[in-house]
């Protein structure tokens, strides 16, 4: 193809080249001439415009094929070490490459004390407090089965079944080790439940970290069907190494579940997991449940990732349940909702903070104070590619601005590079809130509206305007003065424009437009799935018909709306809070809880009884 497109060019260039030097040694030609003349040229440009837009639209399908996320697991080595590699890109790009130091070492601890506790926000007035006998006994299940999914995960297999009670026979499946988006997990037969427990191992692992860190948004939809049919078409987005994950563990565990199911039809299919292995676990049921045999399964996701859109998640209250521990960071934790806390970490003043903590202790602000003298008498020093770095240095300064005079050359040169690079920062940093405000947009009828991140955007355009004419570059008034050098005649729109059609008509290098103008999608919001049910911490003076003293932590229950899980809220236990034991102590206190006022309305009934 490449060879008879070259010759068919060659000769259309050949005819087009004879035609017009035919044109000019005739003269003044016939008026016939000169359209049949136009005519080659135009159908030669049309040509052209259709080819290229034929080899544009089979670049772009390279290109999105190439870019597109795998969709199955990695088959050997070869495309395991290729995915780990997109995978730490990735990652870095969407943590280091966006966060600076300054703002991971001390803007978020700084918003974090200026945020406070917002536990409260979850028992708000969209919440619905649980509370009862029969939610005491769901508890009590749920607890049973996060301790076994703990014991899965953390201990080896043989103090796992000891632990439960289950024999070699009441295994169906068992996959002790993980490999990329290959995690662990067993299938067992609970024959007091009648059902088959799935339970999916976290992020235990390098490799499980890495399947949890392919974080990107692929589509996932779900079909569900009613008596045979398809009464309904769910359309999302979901984690792309969850739902990898998933589909894996589907086309390993259906054959054997079938048969399970049809020789025990009696019994149900349980999934079970925690945080990764939560996410995979609501993905995965959505997959069993477009099986006819396996429509009934059900799912526990403890302490989920943010997993899938809003759509989906939704659509899964009926059969999955999420549980939530106080502050855990993980259920809210997104690419979107990480844009979010890193526009608002930006709008705070930690900086002004910072520079007052350093000024207030002795040895650090004189530090600070002999840095600055350094680097305002040595230039190099100043150079943002040195190593000493101060507080001055985390953010951009445009005090050094004023400090470039046009008279001394090379002083210019040194502080105009560093005035520019440091600015430079502020377009990335600016441009990154602009990306993540328009990420948003969408769901800002659910979530608070930060007229903070506004104001930032406001003060750090005029900043840059104003330090841009600080500057009084001298390469703007060199190009005035080449352009008012010009005398040359300017071809009109008309002439220019065949000029160039010709001329990419003749040769075959046309001008490509840059890719950089094409605008990427705006990454989805991730909720986490079902039903919500949030163990929240409240003091005991705000939790309704508490018994204890005051001062001390209620724990209560709450179904939690959905919306609460678009952003972030920073607390010093949000990873300590994230892990199975933590999760078991909190159900237990509540359980407790539970218990004692079911006690005290029992006592209660009898004094009345007594009384009449």
């Amino acid at each position: 193809m490449g060879a008879k497109g070259g010759m068919a060019t060659a000769a259309g260039t050949a005819v087009l080249v004879y035609l017009v030097l035919s044109g000019r040694l005739c003269g003044d030609a016939a008026g016939d001439e000169d359209q049949t003349i136009s005519a080659a040229v135009s159908a030669a440009v049309e040509a052209r415009r259709r080819r290229r837009k034929e080899e544009a639209g089979r670049a772009r399908r390279r290109g999105a094929r190439a870019r597109r996320w795998p969709e199955r697991a990695p088959a050997g080595w070869g495309e395991a070490a290729a995915a780990a590699a997109r995978t730490v890109r990735y990652t870095y790009g969407e943590t280091l490459g966006k966060w600076p130091l300054g703002e991971i070492a001390f803007g978020l601890k700084y918003y974090m004390r200026q945020q406070g506790n917002l536990q409260h926000e979850y028992a708000g007035s969209n919440s619905q407090l649980l509370e009862g006998p029969v939610v005491k006994e769901e508890l009590i299940s749920l607890l049973g089965y996060l301790k076994l999914c703990m014991y899965f995960s953390k201990k080896p297999y043989k103090v796992f079944m000891e632990f439960s009670g289950y024999d070699e026979s009441d295994v169906l499946i068992k996959k002790s080790k993980a490999r990329l988006m290959k995690p662990s997990f067993t299938v067992v037969r609970d024959r007091s439940a009648k059902c088959f427990l799935l339970f999916i191992r976290g992020a235990i692992s390098v490799k499980d970290r890495l399947t949890a860190a392919t974080g990107a948004e692929v589509p996932f939809h779900h079909v569900v069907t009613q008596d045979g049919h398809v009464s309904k078409l769910v359309l999302g987005h979901a984690h792309c190494g969850m739902v990898v994950a998933a589909r894996w563990i589907a086309n390993q565990a259906i054959p054997c579940l079938n048969e399970a199911v049809a020789q025990f039809p009696d019994y149900g299919v349980k999934i079970i997991g925690h945080s990764m292995g939560a996410g995979i676990a609501a993905i995965l049921a959505y997959i069993l449940r477009e099986n006819e045999k396996l429509s009934s399964s059900t799912c526990l996701a403890f302490g989920p990732a943010a997993c899938m859109t809003w759509d989906l998640a939704e659509s899964g209250k009926d059969f999955i349940t999420t549980i939530v521990n106080r502050n855990d960071l993980v259920p809210s934790f997104g690419k979107v909702s990480a844009a979010k806390l890193r526009t608002e970490v930006m709008a705070s003043s930690w900086v002004h903070d910072l520079r007052e903590q350093i000024q207030q202790t002795r040895f650090l602000g004189f530090v600070n104070r002999s840095v600055s003298f350094i680097r305002s008498h040595v230039p190099f020093v100043s150079d943002p590619r040195s190593k000493v770095v101060d507080v001055d240095m985390l953010v951009p300064n445009s005090s050094e601005a004023d400090q470039v005079k046009p008279s001394s050359n090379s002083d210019a040169v040194v502080k105009k590079r560093h005035a520019i690079a440091c600015w430079s920062c502020v377009a990335a940093q600016k441009h990154s809130i602009d990306s993540a405000k328009h990420g948003t947009h969408d769901i800002t009828n659910q979530t608070d509206v930060n007229v903070k991140a506004e104001k930032t955007d406001i003060e750090t355009a005029q900043l840059v305007s104003i330090s841009m004419e600080e500057l009084d570059l001298q390469e703007s008034d060199n190009d005035d003065d080449t352009d008012r050098g010009e005398n040359e005649p300017a071809l009109n729109e008309t002439d220019e424009d065949q000029a160039v059609e010709l001329l990419e008509t003749l040769t075959d290098n046309p001008h490509e437009p840059s890719s950089s103008s094409s605008q990427s999608q705006d990454p989805p919001q991730l909720y986490p799935p079902g039903r919500i049910m949030h163990m929240v911490g409240l003091p005991s003076s705000s939790e309704p018909n508490s018994t204890s003293e005051q001062g001390e932590e209620v724990v209560a229950l709450y179904e939690t709306p959905r919306h609460l899980y678009s952003k972030i809220r920073l607390a010093r236990s949000m990873i300590r809070e994230h892990y199975m034991p933590k999760y078991i102590r909190t159900m237990e206190l509540l359980i407790d809880k539970l218990v004692a006022e079911e006690e005290e309305e029992d006592i209660d009934d009898d004094h009345r009884l007594g009384s009449l």
